[in-house]
């Protein structure tokens, strides 16, 4: 089915806000749903959490910045470390035909490193699929991401479908099977966003508490004393003028009058802002597998600043070896088979390996 119809038929999605009203026993329930493959909610859902939440917006912009800005090259088999047998075996010029057979097939596809960030976002979401989109010789030119909540499928494990109307539920069997020929996917198990859901949700409740807590102790009540003896005619005038004093915050009053203050809060320190921090790092750790809790403390753009880069570096060289070989896979090897039916793969895709090309 064509992405662009799929896109056009789930345009009501477009005034949806998953973020509207939602509660802890609804968000939960939604992730049990994407147990079961049931993942157009879910997926909404992930992606409103990611543009509203600070923390969770900055750790992915992180990730995704050490991850596209890797170059990529086509490497040869070192044939070095092969059996004796293999290398008796070897084709003559076999892997520098390879890589020059994959260079151009990368080289053609007009979207690389946009592709590539979305394989990484894959971390975050569950899953990525890109389609593959062909020029007019057939070779694939471009890789076209389909967004998370037009997929579902049956139970955890069951083959990928097409929701084209982007509905809640589980798939039914009529729904178009995906075929995995025309796509490269990622997977991954234990994706970043289901912590940052609950802590997005739990920030939230306590920016709601913190904020009635402003307005009822925030500005400290006040009261006027008025001066003894006034005249029974005149209370009402008295009143009215301290009403007007303690509304606007100045004026005068008449000799004798004083102002009376209540300390608005007697319980110590509020827990507020340690609880929205806690979630923030709830989000940072696994956002980093852990080698972060905050992306800025004291000391940053020095020590600190250094070893938080050095982190997302880090995480970055790992994660170019898993969207490698999603590449290596699911697109290398049917180019090789196409080319070179029968050989033995010599040659491979490599992101972040030195030396290598722009992903643009």
């Amino acid at each position: 089915m064509n992405l662009t119809q799929l896109k056009k038929m789930n345009r009501w999605r477009d005034g949806f806000n998953p973020l509207r009203g939602l509660t802890m026993m609804q968000a939960v329930a939604l992730l049990e749903a994407g147990e079961r493959g049931e993942y157009a909610n879910l997926q909404w859902l992930f992606r409103a959490v990611e543009r509203r939440n600070a923390t969770l917006r900055a750790v992915k912009a992180r990730r995704l910045s050490a991850v596209t800005r890797l170059d990529w090259s086509v490497l040869e088999v070192d044939l070095e470390e092969s059996p004796i047998s293999n290398r008796r075996a070897e084709i003559p010029g076999l892997a520098s035909r390879q890589a020059e057979a994959l260079r151009a097939a990368y080289e053609r596809i007009d979207n690389l490193r946009e592709a590539i960030g979305f394989l990484a976002l894959a971390e975050f979401r569950g899953y990525a699929h890109l389609e593959f989109h062909r020029g007019e010789d057939g070779g694939v030119a471009h890789f076209e991401p389909v967004p998370q909540w037009l997929l579902f499928r049956q139970g955890l494990n069951g083959p990928w479908q097409y929701n084209a109307e982007a509905r809640s539920g589980a798939a039914r069997e009529d729904d178009p099977v995906l075929d995995l020929n025309d796509f490269l996917v990622r997977e991954v198990e234990d994706p970043i966003n289901e912590i940052a859901v609950i802590s997005h949700l739990r920030q939230s409740l306590s920016q709601k508490d913190w904020d009635g807590f402003v307005e009822t102790y925030g500005i400290p009540p006040l009261f006027i004393e008025l001066p003894p003896n006034v005249p029974a005619d005149k209370e009402a005038l008295y009143h009215a003028q301290a009403e007007a004093v303690i509304g606007d915050s100045r004026g005068t009053m008449p000799n004798g009058a004083k102002v009376q203050t209540v300390t608005p809060y007697s319980g110590g320190t509020t827990p507020f802002s340690e609880h929205i921090r806690y979630q923030d790092e709830c989000i940072v750790l696994a956002g980093t597998g852990g080698k972060l809790t905050m992306l800025a403390q004291s000391g940053s753009g020095t020590l600190a600043g250094g070893a938080h880069a050095n982190t997302f570096n880090e995480i970055a060289t790992s994660e170019a070896l898993e969207i490698s070989e999603v590449f290596q896979k699911q697109f290398d090897a049917r180019i090789l088979a196409e080319k070179f039916p029968g050989a033995p793969v010599r040659a491979f895709f490599q992101l972040g390996a030195g030396n290598g090309k722009s992903a643009d």
